[in-house]
């Protein structure tokens, strides 16, 4: 009985069932600057929209994220496999392009060359990972399950048969590349026969008609070309200051069809012995292995992702999974990718390492609340979004951007940043922002995490400051872990008194994106550490901060009304 090789492999869920996770929204993917990271996975710009549609559900299951996490260890231990898995998506493009000639054409002749080509890529395909697979040390789920298939395949019978019969079915295509044809004309030279003189294994080739009368008398060289499939645009080769265009007469369209449709006829008792042998491999059908481009496709990009980012001197690990009711995360040395691929354009020596701050990040019962103040440009939305992007990358399944991790799944991913207001806001931007919030606390629940980045900047301090008490207050009585970062340093220094007031297990601590001690604080920047920690904030000391940065501080702007003459500063 030949051997059943239908059945589709699943490297993304271990059932083979999707699975629903948490659903991303095009809002979500812009706050954390999804597609760049995307993009980077997307290996060979084939396979974005694909690989984008696995990170707009992300699983909740640990046994999914694991089975992934197994997958993607194996292949940055084995890289000889990594480059045959990304050398068959190449074969399994060709593979799509031939299924789709073969059932997409009635003819048999033509039905019967693609199916050849067809099988061929098959064996290829095969063969190509066994090898692979013999010399790769495994230990995940997923690739043992496609590793065995393809050992199974390659010891039954029908397949050892098929890849010594593929030469002869070859080279019964190879013996039929050209024909010679003879056609009668009468007297005043008009065709009016044709006869089939002789069935040739090399192609003729034909360029200009001069040219062809003066060759030498070469074998298999035309005088001049009668016809060229217009889809076979590797063989044309058209001079770009040739304008020229010819149109075939009724009478030549007319005999150009009926030659090529007796060829045909021809033709098809030339393949008749073949036919047979490949009718014998009817049963196989290749669904199984196409299924598997985009699995492959977001494997092989997230490896040479996680390899590209450790050559910059950039960590990457495997993230420990804790239970989704612990709700904690804990990460060592973490770092916004984002940032990570724009600075790589930047600094030419690839050490990124030396030029990137990472910080550690602990939601747990001591704190999941996070109030987190500081300078302009000081780091906030960076390490917001950093949290984010982990978060994202881990319930993908994928290796995450710290030393260390381990973490939680979450059940709803909410970033909502800072809205720029335009005309087209019906209710202005304190209107959006508090329609977008409201709905964020329609669906989110104790194990979710949420970013905020200053919330509410956009009305009076004092308004600003009672819609954030309620809201954190809310967050405190949820129960799950938040960033908030913000400018209301006033929020920051209430956190003891509202974890001393309000019910709920998630404590507020107050975190602060810092600055380096003595650093001359003239230049614009220059003294932003970019380490956030708990402590207490330092409202008074960022304000003189921003006042020098901008030259409003009293000292700099006196001294800009002195230079320009406008009254006298009294001496001191």
């Amino acid at each position: 009985m030949p051997l059943l090789t239908n059945e589709n492999i699943n490297l993304i869920f271990p059932h083979g069932i999707e699975m629903k996770g948490v659903g991303l929204t095009e809002q979500d993917f812009n706050e954390l600057e999804l597609n760049a990271i995307i993009h980077m996975i997307d290996n060979n710009h084939k396979h974005f929209n694909d690989i984008r549609n696995i990170f707009r559900q992300l699983s909740v299951d640990p046994e999914t994220i694991k089975f992934r996490l197994d997958i993607v260890e194996d292949l940055l231990n084995n890289s000889e496999l990594l480059l045959c898995l990304e050398e068959s998506l190449s074969i399994i493009a060709d593979m799509r392009f031939v299924s789709g000639k073969y059932s997409s054409v009635s003819v048999d002749m033509l039905q019967t060359v693609s199916r050849i080509k067809e099988l061929s890529i098959y064996v290829d395909f095969v063969q190509q990972l066994l090898k692979a697979f013999t010399e790769a040390h495994l230990k995940s789920e997923g690739l043992i399950r496609l590793r065995d298939r393809i050992i199974q395949i390659s010891e039954d019978i029908d397949f050892k048969n098929l890849s010594e019969q593929l030469p002869i079915l070859q080279k019964g295509l190879d013996s039929i590349s050209s024909v010679t044809i003879g056609i009668n004309f009468d007297a005043q030279l008009n065709p009016v026969e044709a006869t089939l003189i002789s069935i040739n294994d090399k192609k003729f080739s034909g360029n200009s008609l001069l040219g062809k009368l003066f060759a030498s008398g070469k074998e298999y060289q035309g005088i001049s070309e009668l016809y060229k499939n217009p889809e076979h645009m590797e063989t044309v080769h058209i001079s770009k200051n040739d304008t020229s265009t010819y149109d075939m007469s009724p009478e030549e369209t007319e005999l150009r069809r009926i030659l090529f449709r007796d060829l045909k006829k021809v033709l098809k008792h030339v393949l008749k012995p073949i036919q047979p042998m490949v009718e014998r491999y009817a049963y196989l059908h290749f669904n199984w292995i196409l299924s598997l481009e985009t699995d492959i496709a977001f494997y092989v990009g997230a490896v040479k992702f996680i390899n590209k980012l450790r050559d910059w001197g950039m960590p990457m690990s495997r993230p420990t999974l804790l239970p989704s009711e612990e709700r904690k995360t804990r990460l060592k040395g973490n770092y916004n990718l984002n940032l990570a691929l724009r600075l790589s354009t930047r600094y030419e020596d690839g050490k990124l390492g030396d030029h990137i701050v990472t910080n550690d990040v602990n939601f747990d019962d001591h704190g999941r609340i996070f109030i987190l103040t500081g300078p302009n440009s000081g780091g906030k939305t960076t390490y917001a979004q950093a949290i984010g992007l982990t978060q994202v990358l881990m319930q993908a399944g994928l290796y995450v951007p710290c030393v260390e991790a381990e973490m939680s799944p979450v059940d709803g991913l909410y970033p909502y940043f800072n809205v720029e207001e335009n005309s087209s806001m019906e209710t202005g931007r304190l209107g959006v922002e508090s329609k977008k919030i409201g709905e964020i606390f329609q669906n989110a629940t104790p194990n979710s995490l949420i970013l905020l980045n200053e919330s509410f900047s956009s009305t009076s301090p004092g308004e600003s400051l009672y819609l954030m008490k309620d809201i954190v207050c809310a967050l405190k009585l949820l129960g799950l872990r938040a960033v908030i970062a913000t400018h209301l340093h006033e929020l920051a220094e209430s956190v003891n008194e509202i974890n001393a007031q309000q019910a709920g297990d998630s404590k507020l601590i107050s975190m602060v994106a810092g600055i380096k001690e003595g650093i001359d604080h003239h230049l614009t920047e220059s003294n932003r550490s970019y380490k956030v920690t708990p402590g207490k904030p330092q409202g008074q000391s960022f304000a003189r901060d921003i006042a020098r940065q901008y030259g409003i501080s009293l000292k700099q702007l006196t001294q800009t009304i002195h230079e320009r003459n406008l009254v006298t500063i009294p001496s001191e």
